[in-house]
C-alpha cells in the first residue's frame, strides 16, 4: 500500500506519494521549508527538501560534517558560496557539496525556489528547530518569526551542521557555472542541461553524479522524455528510488496502485517495491535520486552515448537486450515483459 502523505511524513520505511504542496512545512523566516524525505520516512540516510523564499533572503556559512548535499535550482537565481567561491546558479543547475566544503546561500530572484537533498546525514531536522510549522503553502511577504541560529547550540548531539565564520564574499567574482563531473570526490557545479546524456529509446537520462563523484553513495539524474508506453514492471533488492515530476506529467504504479504526478508531486519506492512509470505528456521532466549509487550501471548499460540534452525527433533503438545479457550484474529484478517490448493489443486499445 502506498500512502498518501498530508502533514507529516511516516515515521518508518514504505512507499509513499506527496502531492506538491501537502508536505510537512515550516517557516523560517520569509523562506518555507518543505520536507518530502527524511531518514524516518526513508529507512535510509537519504533527506529531502523543497525550500524557497525571496530576493535576499539567505542561509549563513555551514558545514556537514558526515552529510553529501545536492541542490538542483527549480525557480529564480541562487548565489551559493563554496568555500569562499560564488557561483551564481539559475533554474537547473546543480551543485555537489561533499563533506566538509563550507557553503552558503543567498536568493536573488523575488520568488526562488530549490530541491535540497542530503545523504549520510541528519540535516533536514533543523527545519523544525529554526522554523514554525507551516500551514499554508507560498511562503509570507513579511514574518515576525526571529530567526535565531543560536539555538541549535542547545540542541542534543546528532544534528550533522555547524555553523561556521564565512569566508568574506564581498568583492569576490562570481565563478562560471561548469560542464564536467569529476573523477572524484569534489564540490562542483553543472549548468543547466550538462551531465553525462544516455539516450534510451526516446528518453534522454542525464547523470548529474557518478559513482566516483559520490563514492557511491548516490546516483542523481533527469530524465526527460515525450508521451509514451510505460516501462515494464521491475523492482530493486537494494536500491531506493525517488521520482520527482519537474515538468509535464507522468503515470507511476506503485505496489500496483497508480499514481499520477504532475510538477511538484514526489514519490518515494523504496527497494524491494515492484513499479513502474509512463511518461504522459509531449514533454515530461522528472528528477530522480537513488541510493547507493550502484545503478548508473544500468543506465550506461541501457543508454547510448548522447550529445544533446533534449531527446530526438525519431527515438533511437531501445537497447534492453543489453541489459538482459548483463542483468545478473545490476540491482534489477523484472516482474513483467522486459520495458520497452510492444505493447499488446489490449494494451493499444486501453493506452
Amino acid at each position: 500500500m502506498v500512502l498518501n502523505v498530508v502533514g507529516k511524513l511516516p515515521t518508518e520505511k514504505k512507499p509513499y506519494f506527496i502531492k506538491n504542496g501537502e508536505g510537512e512545512r515550516y517557516l523560517f523566516g520569509t523562506q518555507v521549508a518543505s520536507l518530502v524525505a527524511t531518514t524516518e520516512s526513508t529507512g535510509d540516510m537519504m533527506e529531502i527538501v523543497q525550500l524557497w523564499g525571496g530576493k535576499g533572503d539567505s542561509f549563513p556559512a555551514h558545514v556537514h560534517e558526515q552529510a553529501h548535499e545536492g541542490i538542483i535550482v527549480l525557480d529564480g537565481r541562487l548565489e551559493v558560496e563554496l568555500d569562499g567561491q560564488l557561483y551564481l546558479l539559475t533554474a537547473g543547475d546543480y551543485v555537489s557539496i561533499p563533506a566538509g566544503t563550507v557553503h552558503a546561500y543567498r536568493m536573488q530572484s523575488h520568488r526562488t525556489r530549490f530541491y535540497s537533498f542530503t545523504v549520510n546525514g541528519h540535516v533536514a531536522k533543523i527545519y523544525s528547530i529554526i522554523g514554525e510549522p507551516f500551514s499554508k503553502f507560498e511562503r509570507p511577504p513579511v514574518s515576525t518569526n526571529l530567526l535565531n541560529f543560536d539555538i541549535l547550540n542547545q540542541h542534543p548531539a546528532g544534528l550533522d551542521i555547524k555553523f561556521v565564520t564565512s569566508h568574506p564574499t564581498e568583492g569576490l567574482s562570481q565563478m562560471i557555472r561548469g560542464n564536467a563531473i569529476p573523477q572524484e570526490v569534489q564540490p562542483y557545479v553543472l549548468e543547466s542541461g550538462e551531465g553525462v546524456h544516455l539516450l534510451s529509446g526516446d528518453t534522454v537520462h542525464t547523470l548529474l553524479t557518478t559513482k566516483a563523484a559520490t563514492d557511491s553513495k548516490f546516483l542523481v539524474l533527469i530524465s526527460e522524455g515525450p508521451k509514451g508506453q510505460a516501462i515494464g514492471e521491475h523492482a530493486h533488492e537494494l536500491t531506493n528510488e525517488t521520482f520527482m515530476c519537474l515538468q509535464g506529467e507522468m503515470t507511476l504504479w506503485v505496489d500496483g496502485e497508480e499514481l499520477h504526478l504532475s510538477p511538484g508531486d514526489f514519490a518515494y519506492v523504496p527497494a524491494n517495491t515492484p513499479h513502474r512509470f509512463r511518461c504522459d505528456a509531449h514533454y515530461t521532466k522528472f528528477f530522480g535520486l537513488l541510493t547507493p549509487g550502484e545503478f548508473e550501471d544500468f543506465f550506461r548499460i541501457l543508454g547510448d552515448p548522447y550529445e544533446h540534452s533534449i531527446f530526438p525527433s525519431e527515438p533511437a533503438p531501445y537497447r534492453f537486450d543489453r541489459v538482459i545479457q548483463r542483468i545478473s550484474e545490476l540491482d534489477l529484478k523484472l516482474l513483467g515483459k522486459p520495458p520497452g517490448a510492444p505493447p499488446t493489443e489490449v494494451e493499444e486499445v486501453h493506452g
